[in-house]
């Protein structure tokens, strides 16, 4: 620059918008870095949540259970004979008798009431095993609900306390949590 000129050279310029620009980079990588760890942290929280809610219902309700319909393996040493699925009596109720199933449908988590009862009498409900003249008795299901969603898996094993494996994924986050539950009467 000449003397008593005021201003910037070219040179001067474009290392000011380099530095500009690369303040500016490192800004956003910094942003783009947070939004990545708190997307995946969310998810995360979200999958606990969803599987400390489901636990804590079931476990609730096999507390009560006055019998375990489905027949479990003792432990889970072999993957194949492992039960995705099942069914209880409910200790809830004490005016009719009904069972609960919990059960994976795709990715979801869901809760069935059923009730048991035999064609010639529609309104009396029975125990799953009852026999009457002409057999077994049918099956009806009251109630559906949704549980809990993103669960890629479930176990239930066990013979005198019942353990249940959950895992969830989504987003390419996956969590595994484990409960072990002693039956409070049956």
């Amino acid at each position: 620059m000449q003397k008593g000129q005021k201003g910037l050279t070219l040179s001067e310029l474009m290392i000011s918008v380099l530095i500009g620009l690369l303040i500016l980079l490192i800004i956003s990588s910094i942003f783009l870095l947070n939004q990545k760890v708190f997307r995946k942290s969310n998810t995360k929280a979200e999958l606990i949540q969803n599987a400390r809610i489901s636990l804590d219902l079931m476990s609730r309700e096999i507390r009560q259970t006055n019998e375990i319909i489905t027949i479990l393996p003792a432990d889970n040493s072999n993957p194949e004979a492992l039960i995705h699925e099942l069914l209880f009596e409910d200790g809830h109720t004490s005016s009719i008798i009904q069972y609960i199933r919990y059960y994976l449908d795709e990715n979801d988590l869901k809760r069935q009431i059923i009730v048991y009862y035999f064609e010639t009498d529609p309104t009396t409900y029975v125990y799953w095993d009852d026999f009457d003249v002409f057999g077994g008795p049918e099956e009806n299901i009251l109630e559906e609900k949704l549980i809990g969603e993103n669960f890629s898996n479930i176990n239930f094993y066990g013979q005198e306390n019942i353990n249940i494996e959950l895992i969830l994924e989504k987003n390419d986050e996956q969590i595994q949590m484990k409960s072990i539950i002693n039956p409070r009467n049956s």
